[in-house]
């Protein structure tokens, strides 16, 4: 089949930051289209946590895959808020999709779980049609809430396991991030083919209660697919993941994916709206 992916670290510089990041190539005989950055959620282990090295050791048999860690978690640096953007995360996820570019003269697809969802919806919105092909979001299409206090619970949470150094009071950031209504002018600007993929024992009840409505507002061609068993990590369904998201770059794409000798794509339990 081609033989295996090639694993290498490489450089991702971001808003002053060297982040660590890592590339995998597909096989010569694959013809990829697209590459995929994937982006992590609220999790130390950052890169490194078992849904994101599993996407990238199965994916990466077809496409070129780029995953990074975000300031304050994994082996990056610790984060600094000077304002929302910092908080938000954004323009790193910019950043990965650049230097995937760079690496690889494709397109990215911006793949992402929880919080990383979220932060890949946003860089597609700014990036979209330049940098940006489409984005995937896992247990991440979710808003922020309206309320200040709500939101200063969550950004106090945030804070509490994350290795920051705030040089913006807490309570003005909460206000700020909740009045501007983030993510609702972030789903309406999204241009590129979006695909979300949830949990159906989701746990988290801000993403149960948002995530419909978003997925609605979105203007852009999209598909969502419920996996009904699997909660918020997707403990016991990491190939189901992979094989739905591969399913949807090949609709979008048109080549079929390659898999390594043994394996079998398998059927995802899903629901398409």
């Amino acid at each position: 089949m081609g033989g295996e992916p090639r694993h290498s670290v490489v450089e991702l510089r971001s808003s002053g930051y060297e982040l660590p990041c890592e590339l995998w190539e597909p096989p010569s005989v694959a013809k990829p289209e697209v590459a995929l950055v994937l982006c992590h959620g609220a999790t130390q282990k950052g890169m490194r946590h078992e849904l994101i090295r599993h996407l990238a050791s199965r994916l990466s048999y077809r496409w070129p895959v780029l995953a990074f860690d975000l300031p304050g978690f994994g082996r990056a640096p610790r984060l600094v808020i000077r304002g929302p953007d910092d908080y938000l995360y954004y323009a790193h996820a910019l950043a990965a999709a650049e230097r995937a570019e760079e690496l690889t003269g494709l397109k990215a697809v911006l793949v992402g779980h929880s919080m990383g969802g979220r932060v890949s919806l946003q860089a597609a919105a700014r990036g979209g049609g330049d940098l940006v092909a489409g984005v995937i979001t896992i247990a991440g299409l979710y808003d922020f809430p309206s309320s200040p206090s709500e939101m200063l619970r969550l950004v106090e949470d945030f804070v509490s396991f994350v290795r920051v150094k705030l040089e913006v009071p807490v309570e003005e950031l909460a206000r700020d991030i909740a009045e501007r209504r983030v993510m609702e002018k972030t789903i309406r600007a999204l241009r590129v083919p979006l695909l979300a993929v949830e949990a159906g024992r989701e746990h988290y009840a801000f993403i149960r209660n948002s995530r419909y409505g978003l997925f609605k507002a979105a203007r852009c061609p999209k598909t969502l697919v419920l996996l009904g068993k699997a909660d918020h990590k997707f403990k016991e369904h990491h190939e189901a993941v992979a094989n739905v998201i591969a399913d949807w770059l090949e609709h979008y794409l048109g080549s079929p994916a390659i898999w390594p000798r043994g394996k079998t794509r398998g059927n995802a339990d899903r629901r398409l709206a």
